[in-house]
């Protein structure tokens, strides 16, 4: 799996240690029920009802 690198400002194969970070967070997020979104206004995130779109997301997410 590739994941985009901000500093190199390509896609590289995802480090292991981030892969299982990112499973992780998923099983924390399913465990409780809850999803880590962002709120576009304020560049923060919002915490809120477990929503498979919000998990989606957050895998995608960069690495620096």
């Amino acid at each position: 799996m590739k994941i985009w690198h901000e500093s190199k400002k390509e896609f590289v194969e995802t480090p292991k240690d981030v892969s299982n970070f990112i499973d992780e967070i998923v099983e924390v997020c399913k465990k409780y029920k809850l999803s880590i979104s962002h709120e576009d206004e304020h560049g923060s995130f919002i915490i809120g009802k477990y929503f498979e779109d919000d998990i989606t997301w957050f895998k995608n997410a960069s690495i620096k």
